[in-house]
């Protein structure tokens, strides 16, 4: 490598780290239900139409191969989310007033949240609320713009120092060492921003051949901005044909007879959430560093299966949370509902008003945080789960909690995975061993923001909980995956040989200037307060407790 790659020596870098390695267990076909008889009735069988399976035929696969399950009827509510949107509007254009917001009037995600919430009839989780905020198609934060760096909101450690890339990759490339040197070992990285780090990766490890030729890049992303962002960073080419492609000789998995059309697994049963997809690559192309396949998904579930080594860096700290405070209720949600100055018709912010005057003003905010009047179903099965072998004493003196459901189920989906094809996988977030309480917060310009006011134009994050994760793998009995940490950033880098690496690229150095900047961006990610959490799983050859640099 060398040392001219450019970064910004006084940005700041995030926190925390985490690993792991296992195998995936398909679910079983559900089946149908049936109503129960009279007593004096056999139960009746349940029916099924014909063209929905359960009868043996061809009815009972999908395109794909998978088994297809009973008659499920989903339900499309985006259609009339938007017909309240237009009534709202048609209503708020009869209204004289020189002010857009007058009246409860509210424009973009704005609208479109408290659509949702009076369609529902009350208040949102904040999972929703921040689920929408971040990844909404049209008004989401990550979805159309470049948030990184000096220019966008916040920068990561990878924009710091080509550093903490390279020696990613020199940790991927000892576990891939470890595993057997496996023929094919997939490099997933999800939510990987500009594709800083896996560019830093793949220059890291060019001159390892063995390594460069059995590896094919994942790259895990839903935003559309970010993904072309990326396929410039790792100098792909012109886009591949993601269904039929077959780049570097190795041809991309299809299903037979769909042609270039992307849709789930099982059109009536795929889910709603990208987790529950299963698509093909949205992309596909050649990096120019070293000549690695990179595919694009917007699901870790569409990474076709082989031995897996999976970087999530500040990836799960974007996930939805949802939070509860104790009251003589017990735990009550904490819920986000249209404030009463907006249902009033006096407040609501603006997409082009003084931001000055709003931030942290709650009378001008669209949203406020309410209270649930007792347990939602959400609290009574998350937060039981969560208190489980808490100690007493800290238990009874939580008035707060926070907790993160889609993290542990990615990483759980993560673990499965690994068990079955081998691998291993580290997380690096802010965070905490937990149980954590009010930690979610909002920042634009660098700058921590009011978290409800002008959704959609600041990130939303929280500290990642590695207890309740470490605990997912800790609960998997006899699954031979094992985790390790939460170890400091700092700790993790100096495992991994920062200080060699550093000296070896100071040798490199034509001037000062550049040996003042290496120097810098290395002390910038070792300091402070980073972490990182691990696991490692038994996998073919190795794998078993010391995965991922640990």
């Amino acid at each position: 490598s060398s040392p001219d790659r450019g970064w910004d020596a006084s940005s700041s870098s995030p926190a925390t780290s985490l690993l792991l390695a296992g195998r995936e267990v398909p679910s079983q076909p559900r089946a149908a239900r049936g109503f129960a008889a009279k007593p004096h009735h056999p139960p009746r069988a349940p029916v099924v139409p014909p063209g929905w399976g359960g009868d043996g035929g061809e009815d009972d696969v999908d395109p794909d191969g998978s088994t297809r399950r009973a008659l499920e009827v989903a339900i499309d509510r985006a259609g009339l989310f938007r017909s309240i949107e237009r009534a709202q509007r048609d209503a708020g254009d009869d209204a004289s007033s020189s002010s857009p917001h007058a009246h409860g009037r509210l424009e973009g995600l704005e609208a479109h949240l408290a659509s949702i919430i009076r369609f529902r009839g009350g208040p949102i989780t904040l999972a929703e609320f921040m689920q929408e905020c971040l990844t909404h198609p049209e008004f989401g934060y990550y979805m159309h713009r470049d948030v990184f760096g000096e220019r966008g909101d916040f920068v990561t450690s990878p924009e710091v120092s080509q550093a903490f890339g390279e020696l990613m990759g020199a940790s991927a490339a000892w576990t891939w060492e470890s595993m057997g040197k496996p023929s094919t070992v997939r490099i997933v990285e999800l939510g990987p921003g500009r594709g800083t780090l896996m560019a830093d990766l793949l220059r890291g490890t060019k001159n390892l051949k063995g390594f460069t030729d059995a590896v094919t890049v994942h790259m895990v992303d839903v935003s559309p901005a970010n993904r072309n962002a990326q396929r410039g960073t790792l100098k792909c080419g012109p886009k591949v044909d993601a269904t039929n492609g077959d780049a570097k000789g190795k041809k991309n998995p299809t299903r037979p007879g769909l042609g270039k059309v992307r849709v789930p697994r099982n059109p009536m049963t795929g889910g709603s959430t990208p987790e529950e997809l299963g698509l093909d690559p949205v992309d596909v192309g050649v990096s120019g560093i070293n000549g690695a396949v990179v595919e694009w998904h917007e699901t870790m579930d569409a990474v076709p299966p082989g031995p897996t080594i999976v970087i999530a860096h500040e990836f799960f700290d974007a996930m939805p949370v949802h939070q509860f405070t104790r009251t003589e209720r017990g735990w009550c949600e904490r819920l986000v509902a249209i404030s009463g100055d907006v249902e009033k018709g006096r407040g609501g912010s603006s997409s082009s008003g003084d931001e000055s005057s709003r931030d942290g003003d709650e009378s001008s905010r669209a949203f406020e945080m309410v209270l649930s009047p007792g347990l939602t179903p959400a609290g009574a099965l998350m937060v039981p789960r969560r208190l489980e072998g808490v100690e007493a004493s800290r238990r009874d003196g939580l008035r707060q909690l926070e907790i993160s459901p889609r993290s542990l189920a990615i990483w759980e989906r993560i673990a499965a995975r690994l068990e079955e094809h081998g691998g291993a996988a580290i997380a690096i977030d802010y965070g905490e061993e937990g149980p954590l309480g009010d930690t979610l917060q909002a920042i634009r310009d660098h700058k921590f923001v009011d978290v409800l006011t002008d959704p959609g134009r600041a990130d939303l994050s929280a500290y990642v909980d590695f207890g309740a994760m470490r605990r997912v793998i800790e609960t998997r009995k006899n699954s031979g995956v094992e985790c390790y940490g939460p170890v400091t950033q700092r700790d993790l880098l100096f495992g991994l040989g920062i200080g060699q690496w550093l000296e070896k690229m100071v040798e490199k150095c034509a001037t000062e200037k550049e040996v003042d900047k290496l120097i810098a961006g290395c002390e910038r990610l070792v300091s402070g307060e980073q972490g990182a959490l691990g696991e490692g799983g038994r996998t073919e050859g190795a794998g078993k407790g010391a995965g991922m640099g640990f």
